[in-house]
């Protein structure tokens, strides 16, 4: 599609061209352009971004400053104390040392801190080259632009690649896409001795990838399955075996090298995944040359299904180094994390599929585009384009973090599918209007070519036109993903602040809060204190704060997480003996509060009237993850924290220590309306109201000996009173102070039985097979019967279908996709309410009429459908303490048994109902019981 052959140099063989030309001009906007998106968040300071770059940044300081001998025996006695870390066995080697090299051929004696704030913008934007090789070799030149240009402006890959970012995701992404070029084009070459070398350079990159982000263990799945779909795609296999045999080999040699993966990725899924499939090709290879062409493929067949079987008795029997769950759930992502302090993490969350529009907008049709051209051609290239795409949604189906992985795939496809019709268009009026030149003109064929040209002639513009106007509508398309939606787009996805510039809340702006607080701690603080605070915060402590903390994000002793949130989340007394046990010399807790109004109070000492400041509280401190403190700490949250999921229960602030240690107390609970108050204050909480809080400190610095904690330091925007406060809290621990603990304070907390002490309403569920009564359970689940019976009231579920019939198991309803004859049974299942209720997980058990909520993989993504159990057996039993139990069918199982016998059809892997109308639910009334 690239035009332009006129000679501008030669070069030994080699001749420079103007399309050359063109081709470094896109490239060079394509680095620029990406350089700029990256270095957009610089307008709010220079910093490092999020929490574990501060760590990398302080282990590549230590290469040079130390040198790598150092680095290897390093065993760091400032984190996770008493007992340390060995840090090359945890951590990302690969990073901290081609940082430290970079660094020493580059940094120009330039500040190693500034060079690391820059390095990720830069290798970001130098893997718009890398993918645009990759793309190339796959397609073609004008694809691989493509690609490069829409990589420049991938939010996902943005976001986990700004300035600042100095994490894994950036450098291993580089290296992973360049091992993926060289292994490509090693496929593709035609000798021997070019191929070699190239898939020896590439296994040496993948396995330094794999060492600079554990995330790059995707790569093994795409290259595995390429290994096996090889045989069924091409004919000559002796190339691509050696190619095969050689990456693989060096792939684990150099991933071995390192402490981490070592040989948890040789003997772990990815390695043999990699060695069995290389296997596969090998023993292909010689199928198909020495069996006749008439039964190469069945051969191959029968092959593949015993490699299948082979691999289900490794996975059965775990003949394999078992991976992380992180990385299981990623290969397997119906698997569920039942493990709260994997699921508290922000990047863990499951994507949407709005997600995924937002991030893709219109390439997902270009990329779709792509998949069907790939799966039309079917060689080798093609395909090994379709399986980057397809695992690399896949991958990314579990956790956010893994969306790069969707951008890539996307992106190459979407490349090549830009490039298709692109070329398509281009081309059309050239392929219409010149004759074939391999066939010799006769009279017709001149003919035909003069009345070609004459309507050429005849209409000079209208191929020009066409040019322009696609033009036109490609760049329209490409840049509504740009501006819209107004606060949700491309751009605005690059305006992201570091996190310690806004305190890592959703806020644009920027604070000083925390580098204060941090210079604070270095300053002020004795050079062997010991500081405990929730591990988020860790690494800042430790890097900037120069000081030794109990936790942090590295997240390799989670009893000490536990034991830290056991720690802020028990009483008073328990709570400081804790604090005490673990050596811990300060306490930091940090809160994020708005000032909503100056309210007035009278000063106790001279008797004047005095404005105070009205706070609401929430944004991302401490205060917003309390509930995961509860939840890691194995606390009843409903004992702390009222039915909304947020506001703290009066239990919470008197007998907590983190109620204590917030310097807030309740005022009043209003119902806010555009940030304005719209009730009368309540002195309690109801559903609907908003806290209302004044300020507290129960600590107070100039409390007596016998005070247990002091107040050493608050935030000057605590202090200033400014419309948004990041409070950085730092108490002093009295050692002297001897708590009085009632108990263990490091016992589990007592479980809690059952309470099925049922409501004074029963809701009526009317369907077209007669009604069905049931009963609620408002101690163990009232969030979740608030909103049945909120939803009932409003007439929510009048016209839905029991749209799951599963027989000896349960019957679902709720959603409101079912409503109306002409529903699409395709979106059956997939419909709430517009909103989500957290979990309230207990002890009922999921017996027969039982009632409980459907939800999603996310334990908090319940809304409005819910399901009926049918019998008491293992599979209904496997239910309990995964879905929450809110209330019991006490009349009318027999209608259940009625929907639960009606005629099925399976849609995908869902039984429905075959006759729609024979499950309706007209409506559900709620009345008060007799």
């Amino acid at each position: 599609m690239l035009e332009g052959t006129r000679p501008l140099f030669r070069a030994g063989s080699f001749e420079f061209q103007t399309r050359h030309l063109l081709v470094i001009a896109v490239l060079a906007l394509a680095f620029t352009s990406a350089l700029i998106m990256r270095f957009y968040p610089v307008k709010y300071g220079f910093y490092l971004n999020e929490f574990d770059p501060y760590f990398d940044y302080r282990a590549t300081k230590y290469i040079v400053d130390n040198g790598l001998d150092a680095y290897w025996n390093w065993h760091d006695t400032m984190s996770w104390y008493p007992e340390g870390r060995d840090i090359p066995a945890t951590s990302q080697s690969g990073l901290h040392i081609t940082t430290a090299v970079l660094y020493s051929a580059f940094g120009g004696g330039s500040d190693l801190l500034d060079f690391t704030i820059v390095f990720p913008a830069v290798i970001g934007s130098l893997t718009v080259i890398v993918i645009f090789a990759l793309v190339r070799v796959l397609g073609n030149t004008s694809a691989g632009l493509f690609s490069a240009l829409l990589f420049a402006f991938s939010p996902a890959i943005i976001q986990r690649g700004n300035l600042g970012w100095f994490k894994s995701e950036p450098l291993g992404l580089f290296f992973g896409i360049l091992a993926a070029y060289l292994f490509i084009s090693a496929i593709k070459h035609k000798e021997i001795k070019y191929a070699i070398p190239k898939a020896v350079a590439g296994g040496l990159i993948l396995g330094l990838a794999n060492a600079s982000w554990g995330g790059i263990q995707y790569f093994s799945i795409p290259i595995a399955i390429f290994f096996i779909a090889l045989p069924f795609f091409r004919r000559d296999l002796t190339i691509p075996m050696y190619v095969a045999i050689a990456f693989t080999v060096f792939t684990l040699i150099s991933a071995a090298a390192f402490p981490r993966p070592g040989m948890s990725f040789v003997l772990g899924l990815p390695g043999l995944g990699m060695i069995g499939s290389t296997i596969f090709l090998v023993i292909a290879h010689f199928l198909k040359r020495f069996s006749r062409s008439q039964v190469q493929l069945r051969n191959t067949a029968f092959l593949l299904i015993a490699f299948v079987a082979a691999s289900v008795g490794v996975i059965a029997t775990e003949a394999y180094l078992s991976p992380s769950f992180r990385y299981l759930n990623a290969v397997f992502p119906f698997l569920s994390s039942q493990n709260a302090l994997v699921e508290s993490v922000a990047e863990h969350f499951t994507p949407t599929v709005a997600d995924y529009f937002v991030d893709f907008s219109v390439l997902i049709m270009f990329a779709g585009l792509g998949a069907w051209l790939a799966f039309r051609r079917r060689d080798d290239m093609s395909i090994f384009a379709l399986i980057i795409g397809i695992t690399g949604v896949y991958v990314s189906a579990t956790f956010a973090r893994l969306l790069v992985f969707a951008s890539l795939g996307i992106i190459v496809l979407a490349g090549l599918g830009l490039y298709e019709v692109t070329r398509s268009i281009m081309a059309h009026r050239q392929a219409t209007a010149t004759p074939s030149v391999t066939q010799r003109p006769t009279a017709a064929t001149r003919e035909e070519r003069r009345k070609i040209e004459f309507a050429g002639r005849g209409h000079p513009a209208s191929g020009q036109a066409v040019r322009i106007a696609y033009t036109v509508v490609i760049i329209m398309m490409l840049s509504i993903p740009m501006f819209f939606p107004s606060n949700s787009n491309w751009l605005s996805s690059a305006d992201s602040p570091a996190a310690i510039a806004n305190g890592g809340t959703g806020f644009r702006t920027q604070t000083n809060d925390w580098t204060d607080a941090l210079n604070w701690i270095e300053q002020n603080t004795e050079p062997d204190a010991v500081i405990a605070s929730w591990w988020d915060y860790g690494y800042w402590i430790t890097t900037l704060g120069n000081r030794t903390t109990l936790a942090d994000n590295a997240t390799i002793n989670s009893t000490r997480i536990e034991t830290i949130a056991k720690m802020l989340i028990s009483d008073e007394q328990a709570g400081l003996k804790i604090a005490q046990d673990l050596q811990a010399d300060y306490i930091l807790v940090y809160t994020v509060a708005q000032v909503r109004f100056l309210g007035q109070t009278n000063n106790t000492e001279t008797g004047a009237t005095e404005q105070v400041p009205i706070y609401t509280l929430g944004q991302g401190g401490d205060e917003s993850k309390k509930q995961w403190f509860m939840r890691i700490g194995g606390f009843d949250e409903s004992k702390y924290i009222e039915s909304d999921g947020f506001t703290p229960t009066p239990e919470f602030w008197n007998n907590t220590l983190l109620g204590k240690l917030f310097p807030f107390e309740p005022s009043s609970y209003v119902q806010l309306s555009d940030g304005r108050v719209a009730s009368q204050p309540q002195p309690e909480w109801e559903p609907g109201l908003t806290g209302l809080y004044t300020q507290h400190i129960k600590y107070p610095t100039d409390g007596g000996s016998d005070q247990p904690l002091h107040l050493v330091y608050a935030s000057p925007s605590f202090e200033n009173e400014e419309n948004i406060m990041f409070g950085v809290f730092i108490y002093k621990v009295n050692h002297d102070y001897v708590p009085n603990p009632q108990g263990d304070p490091y016992a589990e907390p007592e479980p809690t039985t059952a309470n099925m002490t049922t409501s004074n309403e029963i809701a009526i569920i009317n369907t077209t097979q007669g009604p069905i009564e049931i009963e609620f359970f408002p101690k163990e689940a009232p969030k979740h019967v608030d909103n049945f019976i909120k939803l009932a009231n409003e007439g929510f579920y009048d016209g839905t279908l029991f749209h799951r019939i599963v027989p000896g198991f349960v019957i679902q309803g709720g959603d409101p996709n079912t409503k109306g004859d002409d529903s699409d049974r395709s979106t059956w299942g997939q419909g709430g309410p517009g909103y989500t209720v957290n979990a309230e997980f207990n002890d009922i058990p999921h017996t027969r009429g039982i009632v409980s909520m459907a939800r999603a993989q996310d334990p908090n993504s319940a809304g409005s459908q819910f399901f009926i159990v049918l019998d008491d057996n293992e599979n209904t039993r496997a239910l309990d303490g995964k879905y929450t139990v809110f209330g019991k069918v006490i009349s009318g199982m027999d209608v259940v048994d009625k929907i639960a016998a009606l005629q099925t059809t399976m849609v995908g892997q869902t039984p429905q109902p075959a006759n729609p109308e024979e499950a309706r639910i007209i409506s559900i009334s709620i009345r008060e019981s007799k």
